[in-house]
């Protein structure tokens, strides 16, 4: 048992807990990771190895002109964000494009349309980490700008 030694929150005195089981942590290397098939840039799906169920979790790799999810869309229930770890991000909205640098993140929240792209003047690739929550399948929803 390991011991709590801070209070807690009615201030009377720590509550002793159980060693957290070692197969509760994961370490995922994404280059170790297959790419998925069938897609305009490398994605490397992280949450899947690690087991989470609750949030999608997703590293993407999109040379200059490549596209990162399959199409223009939305997401019915899930909020994402998009922390560029290299190159700039450029993302497509009704509302405009944005850039995004590196170290940056570009959130969008449901039922609003983006696609995130490299665009074709790039000089680099850009590499992407990618959180969805709640993680649902079939939520994402296709959007054609020309029928809004």
């Amino acid at each position: 048992m390991v011991s709590d030694e801070n209070e807690s929150e009615d201030g009377d005195g720590g509550e002793e807990r159980s060693e957290t089981d070692p197969s509760a942590y994961t370490v995922v290397d994404p280059t170790d990771l297959e790419p998925l098939e069938g897609r305009p840039s490398d994605c490397r799906r992280i949450s899947d190895v690690a087991g989470l169920e609750g949030v999608a979790i997703n590293r993407f790799l999109a040379e200059p002109g490549e596209q990162l999810p399959l199409t223009y869309h939305y997401h019915e229930r899930q909020e994402e964000a998009f922390t560029v770890l290299s190159g700039e991000l450029a993302v497509e909205t009704p509302d405009g494009e944005f850039r995004v640098p590196e170290g940056a993140v570009f959130t969008a929240e449901p039922e609003a349309p983006h696609r995130a792209y490299n665009p074709e003047d790039a000089t680099a690739p850009v590499e992407v980490l990618a959180i969805g929550a709640p993680s649902v399948d079939g939520d994402a929803v296709p959007y054609d700008p020309d029928e809004s």
